[in-house]
């Protein structure tokens, strides 16, 4: 199986959305990222909106300020998205934030 992976420059915002499918209920998510060594790095904001009839997608909203992304270390941290209803737990296959150095710097 393909290890799915984003490429983001430290210091730059993380912006990352999707659609997930859940059960129908009320539910939240949270995220994490974490080092090779399974540390914890940073706590992600998650945007999760329910589904508007007809769609049965939720909208996800994944992000990271680049005030926050700029203390992150360079290499790939490992990320997941877990949601619950308060009774149920899924999660999101795990995948890599590739963290490469800043050129740029003014």
């Amino acid at each position: 199986m393909a290890t799915q992976s984003v490429t983001l420059k430290r210091g730059a915002t993380l912006s990352l959305a999707g659609y997930v499918n859940l059960p129908a209920g009320s539910w939240s998510a949270l995220s994490e990222t974490r080092n090779q060594a399974g540390t914890l790095v940073d706590n992600l904001t998650v945007t999760l909106t329910a589904p508007v009839s007809p769609s049965i997608y939720w909208t996800l909203l994944i992000g990271a300020t680049a005030t926050a992304t700029a203390t992150w270390p360079v290499g790939p941290l490992s990320c997941d998205i877990r949601f619950t209803d308060g009774t149920n737990v899924l999660y999101t296959p795990t995948f890599a934030i590739n963290v490469q150095q800043e050129i740029t710097d003014v």
